[in-house]
């Protein structure tokens, strides 16, 4: 069997992945309030790379067809509700990113429900 083409790729989204969990954890334990409720997401413009078509290929986000850029929502995977909390995880993903893709244009994006 074939080592899987993107493993490097997959390794440091598993632990941007990490990152975003511990560090929306680390808020929440804090005992920030839950208001704002909302959303948060990171954006990747332009969606080309190795690791935006590990991403497609493992469907660990999507193309968003309307505002651009490949789009991975809660990186975190965290199922509060504050957009604070996810927004922390959101920012921690993106600076794992970044320590690894410096040039790439990632952000972490928040959206108020």
């Amino acid at each position: 069997m074939q080592p899987y083409r993107y493993q490097q790729e997959l390794d440091i989204y598993n632990e941007a992945q990490a990152a975003a969990a511990k560090a929306t954890q680390e808020y929440l334990d804090a005992g920030h309030h839950w208001y704002p409720c909302g959303f948060s997401w990171v954006r990747i413009r332009p969606a080309i790379g190795r690791f935006v078509t590990m991403c497609k290929d493992q469907k660990l986000g999507r193309t968003d067809d309307f505002e651009g850029g490949f789009v991975i929502y809660n990186p975190s995977g965290n199922s509060t509700q504050s957009m604070d909390a996810k927004k922390a995880g959101a920012d921690a993903f993106v600076a794992v990113m970044k320590k690894h893709y410096s040039t790439m244009k990632i952000s972490a994006q928040t959206r108020i429900d």
